[in-house]
């Protein structure tokens, strides 16, 4: 039979590592739980920041202009007053029409101006200042104009 006196202190020995452990289960747990959430975050500002700059696409292509006086424009998105205060400044560059067609079903007679189908590459871009997230989309779209409007031909 061992002596009780020769068994003192082992289980106070074996319950403070197993606490020391389990204490580093949970701060790892916490410091894991920590960079989620920053992933997280930075995940749902790129994807609103997307959102943004795809609605300043869609705003500057509602309008004839860009295509028919193609120049580099900033877009305010959700803001308000010169300075859109309160949402995005959306930067759109100059336009590029990459190529043109003849319009189908038209006929041209001398004189007049015939229609063209053209397809042009939009580029626009925003850098958010407190989150830092950098968003460029190029998107085409295909416009049918009066012959003349697309500067490659």
């Amino acid at each position: 039979m061992i002596s009780t006196r020769r068994q003192r202190g082992a289980t106070l020995m074996v319950t403070l590592v197993m606490l020391m452990i389990l204490t580093l289960f949970a701060v790892t747990a916490f410091n894991l739980s920590g960079v989620n959430l920053k992933i997280v975050r930075n995940y749902q500002d790129q994807k609103s920041i997307e959102g943004v700059v795809q609605q300043a696409i869609e705003q500057i292509m509602s309008t004839v202009t860009i295509f028919t006086a193609p120049a580099a424009t900033d877009v305010c998105v959700n803001g308000t007053g010169g300075g859109c205060t309160g949402g995005y400044l959306v930067h759109i560059d100059k336009p590029t029409c990459n190529y043109l067609t003849p319009a189908s079903g038209y006929t041209k007679k001398v004189g007049e101006l015939t229609p063209e189908d053209t397809n042009w590459q939009v580029r626009a871009s925003y850098t958010d200042a407190f989150s830092k997230a950098n968003v460029v989309i190029v998107q085409g779209v295909a416009v049918r104009l009066l012959a003349g409007n697309c500067p490659s031909s």
